[in-house]
């Protein structure tokens, strides 16, 4: 009896790690990365347009712009894949600590009219 209970947990255990392993590999998968990144890059344009115009906020929205435009050139070419599933986890946590950044930086924008709509 005790032998039957243990193979359903060893292969519950093997399947949840397998599932684990399939998950963190679609979030760093090129075409999501590029998806993410083409996302960020439309929010820092959207964020250029209405954030004040306090000369290091936009520049680090012009920063975050640039650098997204370049990682979607990356990411669409063929030698993004061979980059270490280690870099792009990195490259994709950055991702989306800017797209948190500007949100924040968004909600945070002064009403562009003091008239109630």
């Amino acid at each position: 009896m005790g032998r039957e209970k243990a193979v359903p947990d060893w292969m519950r255990r093997k399947w949840r790690a397998f599932c684990a392993v399939r998950r963190s590999a679609a979030l760093v998968n090129p075409g999501g990365l590029l998806r993410l990144a083409e996302e960020v890059r439309t929010l820092a344009e959207v964020a250029r347009r209405v954030c004040p115009p306090e000369r290091l906020l936009q520049s680090r929205i012009r920063g975050i712009h640039e650098e997204t435009y370049r990682l979607t050139d990356l990411a669409a070419a063929a030698d993004f894949r061979r980059l270490a599933p280690e870099k792009r986890q990195l490259l994709r946590r950055g991702l989306v600590n800017s797209r948190s950044q500007l949100l924040r930086v968004m909600g945070q924008a002064p009403a562009p009219t003091r008239l109630l709509q």
